[in-house]
């Protein structure tokens, strides 16, 4: 049970539920959030048993959560094909967390390059990808099956974000790219204006690597 535990929950969130504490919503004034799902997986799951699918997805987020051992970064969930990481939460970081995504986000899509489907060799997995940055609350929700769960309109933008964007793409919002720009050491592209719902029109880019992977190209 207390492996489990830390498996669904973040470490200092588990300690604290384990010893009995109450572990109360947290206000974050900045964390960025990135969000990935599977071009035509739906497509891809008619041609596979259940089994299969399983598999399939099993062998993806083994990889995926290898890449982002390497970060400061915190895997919230996976629903299907749908993979939602966070940094600067519950660990703030200042604003480092928009370089951790980004490179979170870059070396998932060189993994998911090279990846190759169980049972369907000769189909190409494209990731399609979205992040944004800003403010969050977060919480323990349920109590026979907790849940860390995160809320805000920040959380809706990042969806979004990923929804707007295109296969083998990572497009990125304003604000993160701001943040990106402060940092240094990314190559952005401005995409140009999408109408994103529930928003209106925004001004997106596309993170295209960063600057030491292409001076070596």
């Amino acid at each position: 049970m207390q492996t489990l535990l830390y498996q669904i929950l973040p470490p200092s969130v588990a300690i604290k539920l384990q010893n009995g504490e109450t572990v109360d919503a947290e206000s974050y004034e900045s964390v960025t959030i990135y969000f990935s799902d599977i071009v035509g997986f739906t497509n891809m799951s008619s041609l596979l048993t259940p089994m299969q699918v399983v598999q399939f997805l099993n062998s993806l987020y083994t990889c995926f959560d290898t890449v982002l051992d390497l970060y400061d970064v915190y895997k919230v969930e996976t629903i299907g094909d749908a993979y939602m990481v966070i940094s600067g939460l519950p660990n703030r970081n200042g604003f480092l967390h928009a370089g951790e995504i980004a490179s979170v986000a870059l070396e998932l899509m060189q993994a998911s390059n090279s990846f190759e489907i169980p049972h369907l060799p000769n189909e190409p997995l494209q990731l399609r990808s979205g992040i944004h940055s800003g403010p969050v609350a977060s919480g323990v929700v349920g109590l026979k099956m907790p849940r860390f769960c995160l809320f805000g309109d920040t959380v809706n933008t990042a969806s979004r974000m990923e929804s707007t964007s295109l296969a083998m793409r990572i497009q990125v919002s304003e604000d993160c790219k701001q943040l990106l720009d402060e940092l240094g050491g990314f190559i952005t592209e401005k995409r140009g204006t999408v109408s994103v719902k529930g928003k209106g029109n925004m001004n997106t880019y596309w993170l295209k690597g960063k600057a030491s992977m292409c001076s070596e190209n």
